[in-house]
């Protein structure tokens, strides 16, 4: 009778985590979707903001940081629910964010930092949703620690949740590196040293809408795609891309030198408790 009762329950279960990881990676999707469109809608209005640096979006990122917290609680309460992640991998992820955001106090040279380290390998090992989880968590508490709170911040956890995500896009590569160990950290680096110039070419998109620093290197409404781009890449080559140049050096030291011990324990995490992440 037992068995046939675990016969009876065992599609039943399946069938509920097959919608959980469904109703998950709807949350991850329309989490990105707000980010996208906070990102972005300035550049549809028909007249320019005129902020400084410090003060764009003060209207709207209160409202952008409680939609992006909504949402990653409830996709963090699907993935329990659903069994994409257990009391005990949930412990990991709140460490794991925590440690990154140790990592990001400490400043290397030009204001990089550790922080992408475990971000890029923790993604990579759990999956996208772990990922995202993981990279907008350890940003807010490191912004927390540092009492760095402005409204900015929304957009640095969504920038970070999504190194995270693609992080955990990138390791569906693993069965064909696993036995692979230089291939799969070259992939690592090259991920890494993506991001460090990806990451600031997004987060300059939260203020350049609302700032004129020139002709040649600013945005306003009636501009052509092609002649935004021009000047966006004008701008960034102008004020960001030397210091984007040592955040991608270091996260590719970083993992050049701990990339691989990290990877074999967290590995050996995720295998000891027998989770399984899919997309």
């Amino acid at each position: 009778m037992a068995s046939a009762a675990r016969m009876q329950t065992a599609p039943a279960a399946s069938q509920q985590t097959a919608a959980g990881r469904r109703l998950s990676t709807l949350m991850l999707t329309a989490a990105s979707a707000v980010g996208l469109a906070a990102f972005l809608y300035p550049f549809l209005l028909s007249r320019a903001p005129a902020e400084s640096e410090n003060a764009a979006h003060s209207g709207d990122a209160p409202l952008i940081f409680g939609l992006l917290v909504g949402l990653a609680a409830l996709l963090f309460l699907v993935e329990l629910a659903s069994h994409g992640m257990n009391a005990k991998v949930a412990s990991a992820l709140a460490v794991m964010a925590m440690a990154a955001a140790v990592l990001r106090l400490p400043p290397l040279p030009a204001g990089a930092s550790a922080f992408f380290l475990l971000i890029v390998i923790g993604g990579y090992v759990f999956g996208p949703r772990f990922g995202f989880l993981l990279g907008s968590l350890a940003l807010f508490i490191s912004a927390f620690a540092s009492g760095g709170f402005g409204p900015w911040v929304p957009f640095q956890m969504f920038a970070s949740g999504w190194v995270g995500m693609t992080a955990g896009w990138l390791g569906a590569i693993r069965p064909w590196t696993a036995r692979k160990p230089l291939f799969e950290i070259g992939a690592l680096v090259v991920f890494a040293a993506l991001w460090g110039f990806a990451f600031g070419v997004l987060m300059n998109l939260w203020f350049w809408p609302y700032v004129a620093t020139g002709d040649n290197v600013s945005w306003h409404p009636g501009l052509g795609l092609a002649a935004t781009l021009r000047r966006y890449w004008a701008f960034y080559v102008l004020t960001s891309a030397g210091w984007d140049a040592w955040r991608a050096l270091a996260n590719v030291l970083l993992i050049c030198v701990a990339g691989r011990p990290v990877l074999k324990v967290l590995l050996r995490f995720r295998d000891r408790f027998s989770v399984e992440f899919s997309d």
